[in-house]
């Protein structure tokens, strides 16, 4: 009565509360997944949602389908991974998870390379938050999350990939430019371009301002280490981005410093307890902590 397909639409709508973000997440229109929720209730005769202040909550009965489909989703999952082990590990499927941060910078590059010997392996990537990382890991529809804060669940194993630290970037023509190490408080002092306090890195540096008894300012907050990039070399200000971004991005008109204090960083892979990980993920972790051993040095060291 019920496909696959219907279960994964009641599973993520369920999961994200609504149809337009779930159209997202499934690569689908927003009226296919409404068309589908209605045709699903016509089929078994009852309600699977209700509409409360603009999100569809999910009925009793929707919530017991949808812990059902995780042990269909599950073997699934193992299915797959035994067919990918059997061939090597060369194709199959890999479903990823990152933070905006490395989606936007090193994840493409090294999937590049990582492709070059599995040019028939099928890829899905996904930019979230830690939280998004981990309930997509939770409901079995990602293999691999990334990200540089680690989650507090227990329900995940978390693998260091590779540490970093925290940059300061400038305009070359800026007067900081001219140091060969920048002290954190004195971004107070000129246009600093900050992440934003909610985010973990943000979080970071305002520590390091409250150790020294003082408040951070900025003159612009973003969440991703792209976009406070791409500012700097328009020659809007200085920043201080996560060192995973500046690989193979830099440029001329960037100058990149080394911070007082250093701020250490590490870059986390993360795998469910739920399921089963696949060779794929494992090879994948495998790959990015070699690349980042290697050619991480490279976005630390001064020109």
């Amino acid at each position: 009565m019920i496909g696959a397909r219907q279960l994964e639409v009641l599973s993520t709508v369920i999961e994200v509360g609504t149809t337009a973000r779930a159209a997202q997440l499934l690569n689908v229109s927003q009226p296919a997944i409404s068309n589908m929720i209605r045709h699903t209730e016509d089929a078994i005769g009852f309600a699977l949602f209700k509409r409360e202040h603009g999100r569809l909550v999910p009925t009793k009965e929707a919530l017991h389908i949808a812990q059902e489909a995780q042990h269909l989703f599950m073997q699934q999952k193992r299915i797959d991974n035994i067919i990918g082990e059997l061939k090597g590990g060369t194709v199959g499927r890999l479903s990823i998870v990152a933070t905006p941060s490395i989606g936007h910078s090193i994840l493409p590059r090294v999937l590049g390379l990582f492709m070059k010997t599995r040019p028939k392996l099928r890829l899905s990537i996904e930019l979230g938050s830690v939280e998004a990382i981990t309930r997509r890991l939770g409901s079995g529809r990602a293999d691999l999350g990334l990200s540089i804060t680690p989650p507090r669940l227990s329900a995940v194993y978390v693998r260091q990939l590779g540490d970093g630290q925290l940059m300061c970037i400038c305009p070359a023509d800026h007067e900081l430019a001219l140091m060969d190490q920048i002290k954190v408080t004195d971004l107070n002092h000129v246009n600093h371009i900050s992440y934003a306090a909610s985010t973990p890195l943000g979080q970071l540096i305002d520590n390091v301002f409250s150790d020294q008894g003082l408040e951070r300012r900025f003159f612009c907050e973003v969440r991703h280490t792209a976009t406070a990039m791409e500012m700097v070399r328009s020659g809007l200000g200085v920043a201080l981005v996560d060192s995973f971004g500046l690989i193979g991005h830099q440029t001329a008109s960037i100058v990149m410093r080394p911070t007082k204090p250093v701020l250490p960083i590490t870059m986390h892979g993360i795998t469910s307890k739920l399921f089963p990980t696949s060779n794929l993920a494992m090879q994948f972790q495998d790959f990015l902590s070699d690349f980042l051993k290697k050619d991480g040095e490279s976005a630390t060291s001064q020109p």
